[in-house]
């Protein structure tokens, strides 16, 4: 069974020889470019810096040596900005949306510093310079790239950001985005509205250019707390699932394969919508957070979702636990996820700086001991 095969049978809901295994497939579940660092000196492996796939996160693109090393089943086709990140002094940087990051003390990230839509006005979104969707460095060597894994690997489209929600709070601020939702509507709608026609028209590019080595396509919109919710369902129901079904709609329909969803949090009770629109695969899967047990969501929604994911918590377990204390999660979570097929084995998001090597080490241990079908 190829590395690829493995993942569509998972995705169709039957069980494969193992349970699939993703790192670096996506820009939530690789790690920080720090812990490539020591995964490279540990493999035995030379050559420079990893190519990132988040600035923001100052996560990288894995090196396909250690991929292989660990057996990994997917890699990523990583979409590149219309522009390059574009210092303007002071630390400080703006990207293709006119959104400006500045670093932190340690230099391991950027943190949002500013946000180009400053009032909440139709004109604002009239005057606004929206970057090219269809701009020819988004795809620069993907197409090379992926005739060079020759169908052996399933392929995941990254690169999309946070497309209708999120985003659409980066542009703003979050604290003035959330006011608006309440205070300012009808320019709420029109924002999300030009956010999903833009997410078309750069999706209907990169069909035409790589669209026939796409297996999964990857969307995420963040909206979830630790406990709950960012908004009430009603709201999310009223104002941005319908712009998330149609473009998420658009999407499955032109490239005609899976859908990956990523959403951080506390989403229990939204799911069903999720399932609703036609995502066929969630991300992270947060087992440590309100309402997320995974024998309660496999149980539940296991018939018509796949869990992608969830493997071992990095807030705790994986960043400052013990070698044998990652190694019990990973072969719980596996054990409550795997039966049936329908699950996808990661971390719960990226490996962090600090996470040890030998925490890295026992987690992908366990996974190959509880993988098996």
């Amino acid at each position: 069974m190829t590395h690829r095969e493995r993942l569509l049978k998972t995705l169709s809901h039957e069980e494969p020889d193992r349970v699939p295994l993703d790192l670096g497939g996506t820009n939530v579940t690789s790690y920080h470019v720090e812990v490539g660092k020591k995964l490279r000196e540990h493999f035995g492996l030379s050559g420079g810096e990893e190519e990132l796939c988040s600035y923001k996160m100052q996560t990288a693109i894995p090196d396909d040596k250690i991929l292989t090393a660990l057996d990994v089943d997917t890699r990523i086709l990583n979409l590149k900005t219309s522009e390059p990140l574009e210092r303007i002094g002071d630390g400080k940087f703006t990207d293709e949306w006119g959104i400006v990051f500045k670093g932190d003390s340690e230099g391991r990230y950027l943190n949002f510093a500013s946000h180009p839509i400053e009032n909440p006005t139709i004109e604002d979104l009239d005057r606004y310079a929206w970057p090219d969707p269809s701009a020819g460095r988004r795809v620069e060597g993907l197409a090379e790239r992926a005739r060079g894994y020759g169908g052996e690997y399933a392929l995941v489209l990254e690169g999309t950001r946070e497309t209708v929600f999120g985003l659409a709070s980066w542009l703003r601020g979050l604290d003035r985005f959330y006011m608006d939702l309440v205070m300012h509507r009808d320019f709420v709608e029109a924002l999300l509205d030009r956010l999903v026609d833009f997410w078309k028209r750069c999706m209907d590019f990169v069909h035409g250019a790589i669209g026939e080595y796409v297996d999964v396509v990857k969307v995420a919109d963040d909206l979830g707390t630790q406990r709950g919710l960012l908004i009430s369902p009603q709201t999310y129901r009223e104002i941005v699932k319908p712009r998330q079904a149609e473009l998420y709609r658009y999407i499955s329909e032109l490239f005609g394969c899976r859908l990956l969803l990523h959403c951080d949090g506390a989403v229990r009770e939204i799911i069903p919508d999720f399932i609703e629109m036609g995502v066929d695969a969630l991300n992270p899967v947060q087992p440590g957070v309100e309402g997320m047990d995974p024998g309660d969501l496999k149980a539940g929604f296991g018939d018509d979702l796949v869990f992608w994911g969830g493997g071992v918590d990095t807030q705790s377990t994986l960043s400052f636990g013990s070698p044998d204390e990652v190694r019990e999660e990973v072969l719980r979570r596996v054990e409550a996820f795997k039966p049936g097929g329908g699950y996808v084995f990661s971390q719960v998001h990226n490996i962090q700086p600090e996470v040890p090597l030998e925490n890295i080490l026992a987690m992908f241990e366990a996974y190959r001991e509880a993988a098996p079908y």
